[in-house]
């Protein structure tokens, strides 16, 4: 993201959009430098994600209710203590997956509004992209929840 706004940086007008419309149109006009704020406001969620994930043992051991799934925060507790690494690491997964598809969103994003600034018009699947992103991240995490707390059960059983 940071890569993008220094090259985006070099290669814009010195005034750029700095807000559109939902038809894509410009409705505000700054700086090329206030560009630089995208990639600031779109690290925030997947610097969060990455500490949370490493520090996940620490995390557990002294605050185990964050780990806020009820399946999971249930079920932790029956599984022996030798399978209770795999398990978090396991939550932990997805938490580092949902950086990385964030963070390629966020990109994908940036990549749209430097389009769109370059072109005096948002990109036609930039609406689309930035309303269904949300949508369907939650429905992949949803599914994938549900897949873990099945597999859950199953190694508590056996």
């Amino acid at each position: 993201m940071w890569g993008l706004a220094f090259y985006a940086h070099g290669k814009l007008p010195k005034e750029i959009p700095g807000h559109f419309g939902f038809n894509g149109e410009p409705t505000r006009y700054d700086s090329k430098t206030t560009f630089f704020i995208l990639p600031a406001a779109f690290s925030i969620a997947p610097i969060i994600l990455l500490v949370l994930a490493r520090f996940r043992f620490t995390l557990f051991n002294k605050y185990p209710y964050l780990l806020n799934l009820p399946a999971f925060y249930v079920n932790i507790s029956k599984i022996p203590k030798e399978r209770q690494t795999f398990w978090i690491n396991r939550y932990f997964e997805v938490i580092i997956f949902l950086e990385a598809v964030l963070t390629l969103s966020f990109l994908i994003l940036e990549y749209g509004i430097y389009h769109g600034s370059l072109a005096g018009k948002l990109p036609t699947w930039f609406l689309f992209f930035s309303l269904s992103m949300p949508v369907w991240l939650i429905v992949l995490l949803l599914l994938y929840f549900r897949k873990m707390s099945n597999d859950m059960k199953k190694d508590m059983m056996s």
